[in-house]
Parts: structure tokens; sequence; C-alpha cells
């Protein structure tokens, strides 16, 4: 759309008075901005549906005093956006009990509707387990086509969109801020690839600068896009599980990675299983998710293939209450101090368990 069409919808957006669920009523009474901003013949004016303040604010056409840098910045950026007027408005989205009323992409829109999509989501912090498991658990469903979204955070996000786009199937990051900056700058190669490949999406016009309220904002945005929420690892606090309760309210399933209790970031994906999420174990659970059938030539395991002696040992640490030491596992193992040091070295490359702390392990 041409950058003149977006004046409209800046003029409503900034208008005084008149909040989000108002403005929705207005268009769906009155229709698009366009039609009655800057013109004091309109309806509207004479309805009774907005006060004096609001109705001088239109009808004189009155724009945010950074306009000029909004319509500035879009186009040295490749900047588009999409009204909520717009048949491209994604119909998912527009259903949900709070649309936008305007959506700013970089990159394709349809990605919004040419696949399956599934929204992935969970800590900036995660533990080798939650890195590996995602790896191995969305690789499958990327390479038969399924599209990720996720908020192009640091940890479980970034690795999401990273395999997607080594799988060629699509990813949508929505962001939390105005599309000219990425956050974190560390990801700012990573969205490059994704406006080639996929999708950036945000509700905030050009310029707006990152603020810790929007992030939980964003997180309906991502849910109401897919098909379904998979919550990796995340605190009962953290945005993964905002993410989640928008998808409850949104019918989305919720799907969950099972984790060790004794892990913090277990906590949020744990409660949603005893909520009744369902689990994901394997990347079979996934593809049934989306009613595809399992590639041939047997299950794809999560993990990765074991020797008896790591078996055995991985059996010991995944057994104890927390952490385990290297002599308790010696001692129930009868293992040689050579292999049982093999083993446990193998284990670690492999990101299965992790040293925590002097010479005992923990699960990843």
């Amino acid at each position: 759309m041409k950058p003149e069409a977006l004046l409209p919808w800046l003029c409503l957006k900034s208008a005084p008075e008149i909040g989000f669920k108002t403005s929705l009523r207005l268009i769906e009474s009155f229709g698009d901005p366009s039609t009655f901003v800057g013109k004091p013949e309109a309806e509207i004016y004479t309805s009774g549906s907005i006060s004096q303040k609001a109705s001088e604010h239109l009808k004189a056409f009155v724009l945010p005093k950074n306009t000029g840098q909004i319509i500035k910045t879009s186009q040295a950026y490749g900047i588009e956006f999409v009204p909520i007027t717009d048949p491209m408005y994604p119909t998912a989205l527009k259903q949900t009990f709070s649309p936008p009323l305007v959506l700013y992409y970089r990159g394709e829109l349809s990605r919004c509707s040419a696949a399956p999509i599934l929204a992935v989501v969970g800590t900036r912090k995660p533990s080798a387990y939650g890195r590996e498991s995602t790896r191995k658990l969305l690789t499958p469903l990327c390479e038969r086509g399924i599209s990720i979204i996720s908020g192009l955070a640091m940890g479980i996000d970034t690795i999401a969109h990273q395999c997607a786009l080594e799988k060629n199937s699509g990813t949508i990051a929505v962001l939390a801020h105005g599309l000219d900056e990425v956050y974190p700058p560390l990801n700012r190669e990573l969205a490059k690839r994704i406006v080639q490949n996929g999708l950036l999406l945000s509700e905030y016009e050009p310029c707006t600068k990152v603020e810790k309220w929007n992030f939980p904002a964003r997180n309906r945005i991502i849910s109401a896009l897919s098909n379904a929420v998979f919550i990796i690892e995340g605190a009962l606090t953290s945005g993964a599980m905002l993410t989640a309760k928008f998808a409850l309210e949104q019918s989305r399933e919720i799907l969950a990675l099972p984790g060790n209790i004794n892990s913090f970031n277990a906590g949020g994906p744990n409660y949603l299983i005893k909520c009744g999420a369902r689990v994901i174990t394997c990347p079979e659970d996934l593809l049934q998710v989306f009613d595809l059938e399992p590639e041939k030539g047997g299950q794809m395991d999560i993990f990765p293939d074991l020797s008896d002696n790591e078996q055995k040992v991985l059996e010991l640490v995944r057994g104890a209450a927390g952490e385990i030491s290297f002599d308790e596992i010696m001692l129930k193992s009868k293992l040689g101090f050579g292999e049982l040091s093999i083993a446990l070295l193998n284990l670690e490359l492999k990101s299965v368990i992790a040293k925590a702390g002097g010479n005992s392990f923990i699960l990843c």
C-alpha cells in the first residue's frame, strides 16, 4: 500500500479518548478511517459515537509528531503495512479478541497462511537438553514443510527460527518494537535471513523503541497465527507461559516438552502437562499434531545413539534426585575409572548430561 494510506490510521490510533475497543467499533460501524478522517461531513461526527475532543482531532487530521520519521524509516527499511480492513490481513489474527489495527511487516505476508504453523516458545537460557531437544524435535517437522513462528529472542526462539531456515520451511518472527531495528542485536543476521525466507512482523510503528511491556502483548500474535503452541522450557512465570494462556483463550492446542522436576525452567511445561497439554517426547508426536505420517525407517528418537556403558550411566543420572557424584556413579555402575570417565565425557559431548559443579553430574 502507498505510504499516504497509512496516515488516516495513524490519526485514528493517536486520537484522544479513543481506545482500542472504541477504534474497532468505529471501524465496524463506519469503515476504513480514510472515509471519515479529515472529512468533517462524515456521519461519524453526528452519531454521538465519539467525544468532542476526539472529533476535533479526527476532523483536523492531526498526525503524530513523528509521522514523517515513520514514513521515511518505512521506505528506508522496506517496511510494508496492512490494516485490519485489508483482505490481506491474516484471518486467524483478525478473529481474535484484540487484533492490531495495523500490522507492519518485512518479507512475505502470505507466510501467515501459506502453510500450517507451529508456535515455539521457551526460555532465553535453555539447558543443553532444551537446545538439543528443540533441534531434534523440530527438524523432521520443518523437513515436512511446517512453518515456525516465534519471537526472535535468544535461546529457544533463535534455535526454532534456525531450524526452519535450515530446512527452508519458512519462519515468522513477531517483534515487540519497530521493524527498523532488531532486538537482541545479536540476532540481526538471523533477522536478515528471515526476511529472505519468511516474515518479520510487528504491531508497532517503525521507530518504536524496545519496551519491556510490549513483549507480553506480542505473544498473543504468536499464538493467534499458529495452529498449535509448543512450550519447550520456561519457568511458571515466564513469557512462554503467557503465550500458553493466550493459546487457551484462542483455542489453540498446547504442547509441552517434559523436563527434569528439579529444573527451574521445566516448571512451566511440566505444569501444563499436569493441566492437560499434549506431551511431546519425539518427532512423531509433533507430526501427529499436523496429521503427518512419520517417514519410513523407524522412530526418530530425540537422543543420540548411546553405547551400553553410556546408557547405563545415563539411567543412573536420570534416576538421581538432582546431581550425582562421580564416585556414586562408579559404585553403582561397577564401571572402571577409565570406562566411566569416557562414558561421562561422551554423554557431555552429546549434550545429554552436564557437570553440576565439582565432580558431580546432572541431566540436561
